[in-house]
């Protein structure tokens, strides 16, 4: 997902997203942007903020009929450059839980999701504004695991396990989403499928990347994440655009302009502390 800075033709794709966003922002024209950036990771099933002064602190998911899926208490940081974007990114990347495997030494141990929240207010012709929100999640999942080939035993395993059950729970949404014929789509069976309910099945785009391996002693692996990205692409959304949200942050903010300017100009009251 990262890959490297040198050289420049192997970086991967979260940076490279980076840069298409931030080129994007530059170009546009009678446009005011707000992006804001947040990092967590799933570990053994607990949601943690990998920006957070306390790391360890576990965090609840929850539901809003306006915001939908959300973690309450999640970390969201302001972000205004690609070089912010990877400062951040960095910091986070720090924090997550690794550990050595046979397969790997340095083995990822949870599923990892950094989120870039947009939103963009443009004027129109008639001078009025309009906003619009969005976001993009970079979605890093952990591999599923054979303990055969990994050698994982004690904690190892119980992380192995949690990661393939909730791979596992992902593989059941998928195949729902793309059947259907399903009534019901089991995005609570795990926090992954709960915190992705709206990019699988929701207001988005969707696209899987599976890292493969050449090597012939893993062709069961190979053909295993084959099927499980053709499923994915599978899953067919119409998105739309999130026309003039109510919880946008730049309608908060401009509103707290205009009041503070009209407090400056003696309009209204200036608040005392008793």
């Amino acid at each position: 997902m990262q890959g490297i800075d040198d050289p420049a033709s192997q970086r991967g794709i979260i940076p490279r997203a980076f840069e298409h966003i931030f080129e994007s922002v530059s170009v546009a024209e009678n446009t005011k942007f707000l992006v804001h950036a947040s990092y967590l990771e799933i570990y053994n099933e607990d949601i943690r903020d990998l920006l957070a002064k306390d790391t360890k602190n576990k965090l609840e998911i929850k539901e809003h009929p306006e915001r939908g899926i959300y973690v309450q208490g999640l970390s969201m940081h302001p972000v205004h450059n690609v070089a912010e974007c990877e400062r951040v990114m960095a910091r986070g990347w720090k924090n997550r839980s690794t550990g050595a495997t046979l397969m790997n030494s340095d083995s990822s141990r949870s599923h990892s999701i950094f989120t870039i929240n947009m939103e963009m207010v443009k004027i129109d012709a008639e001078g009025e504004e309009h906003i619009r929100a969005g976001k993009l999640n970079l979605v890093d999942l952990a591999g599923s695991e054979r303990q055969a080939k990994t050698g994982a035993t004690g904690e190892r395993l119980k992380e192995a396990t949690k990661i393939n059950l909730s791979l596992s729970a992902l593989g059941n949404v998928i195949s729902a989403l793309v059947d259907g014929k399903s009534t019901h789509i089991p995005y609570r069976d795990s926090k992954l499928t709960r915190l992705l309910q709206d990019s699988l099945g929701g207001n988005t785009k969707t696209l899987m990347i599976a890292c493969l391996s050449p090597a012939d002693n893993n062709y069961e692996e190979t053909l295993s994440t084959l099927r499980y990205a053709n499923r994915a692409k599978n899953i067919k959304n119409k998105p739309k655009i999130n026309e003039d949200p109510k919880d946008a942050l730049l309608r908060q903010y401009q509103e707290e302009i205009e009041k503070l300017k009209a407090m400056l100009t003696g309009q209204v009251p200036i608040p005392t502390c008793k």
